[in-house]
């Protein structure tokens, strides 16, 4: 995306969801936000508005190239970890 078209998507995504952080909710002014892949695009995600929330840097940038958000990373592995010793015990 050129920078004329990130600030299209951002204006987008500010009318469909506000202002704030996808990921923690934190409210930011829009030149704080940045624009973040639901599934990142080196994982084959698009620049679609379908694939695009609003972040702010912290959350964007820690999550890399996850599918999760990055709290959820370790919940995610707890919780399989707890279901798989359930079942083997």
């Amino acid at each position: 995306m050129n920078s004329k078209q990130k600030r299209n998507k951002k204006t987008q995504l500010i009318r469909e969801y506000g202002s704030r952080c996808w990921w923690c909710g934190c409210y930011l002014p829009s030149e704080e936000l940045t624009i973040d892949h639901l599934k990142p695009k080196s994982k084959g995600g698009s620049d679609s508005l379908e694939n695009l929330r609003l972040a702010c840097f912290q959350c964007n940038n820690s999550r890399g190239n996850s599918l999760f958000p990055p709290e959820k990373k370790s919940k995610a592995f707890s919780l399989s970890s707890i279901s798989n010793s359930r079942n083997r015990g």
